[in-house]
């Protein structure tokens, strides 16, 4: 049965692949068109590109292996950051390392990242992440929402990262309960890259550069 099964699923056009597309596809209408019509007008967007088919194959070969703890976030990423194909995810585990990049040092993580539209979608996705992880956690810090303080530290984690995000809000929280947000502070590891900007293309290079290097 399981030889039955990879042999199906690694049909590309095959009846399994096709309805386990379908069935995520669905799956998203369902869960995010009411409330993230931003997301599905993007997947819209992309629904033409070859990245699209891609990154539904993907999610129907490996289920949720890649769409991580916040599928809309990881499937932004997936089709913003098209040249990011199968072999680096499983051989050079780049889009691992973008996603505790940018999960833990926030937008300011990705380097060329120039496009004012898919910056703002981008800027959405993160909000996603982010949100329901911060104001629990300053809910469990006793930190009182006043004067808009939980969206004034949300945008500042969405661009800057957890402890850079944080601290410029410092001077608005009781210092005891500060030292309580900051030793709780929610961290994506397993990574290769722990700080500091990801520059994809010269990842890519050099990745490729040692794969032709391997091959010689």
């Amino acid at each position: 049965a399981p030889d039955v099964y990879t042999a199906a699923i690694n049909e590309n056009d095959g009846k399994l692949m096709k309805a386990l597309k379908k069935y995520f596809e669905q799956e998203w209408k369902i869960k995010y068109g009411s409330s993230n019509q931003w997301f599905m007008l993007f997947l819209k967007e992309y629904k033409d590109a070859v990245n699209y088919d891609f990154v539904l194959k993907r999610a129907a070969e490996y289920g949720n292996k890649y769409l991580k703890d916040c599928p809309i976030l990881s499937i932004v990423l997936q089709l913003l950051f098209e040249d990011i194909d199968d072999k680096f995810f499983n051989e050079a585990n780049v889009f691992n390392d973008l996603w505790c990049a940018i999960t833990n040092n926030g937008l300011k993580s990705i380097a060329n990242f120039s496009d004012n539209k898919k910056r703002l979608v981008l800027l959405q996705a993160l909000r996603e992440y982010y949100r329901p992880k911060l104001f629990e956690l300053l809910e469990k810090s006793k930190i009182v929402d006043r004067d808009n303080l939980y969206e004034l530290t949300l945008d500042n984690v969405i661009e800057y990262g957890w402890f850079q995000g944080l601290q410029a809000v410092e001077k608005k929280i009781i210092k005891r309960y500060f030292k309580i947000l900051l030793e709780n502070i929610p961290v994506s590891s397993d990574t290769s890259i722990k700080q500091g900007k990801v520059d994809l293309i010269e990842y890519w290079v050099v990745y490729s550069f040692k794969t032709q290097i391997s091959l010689l």
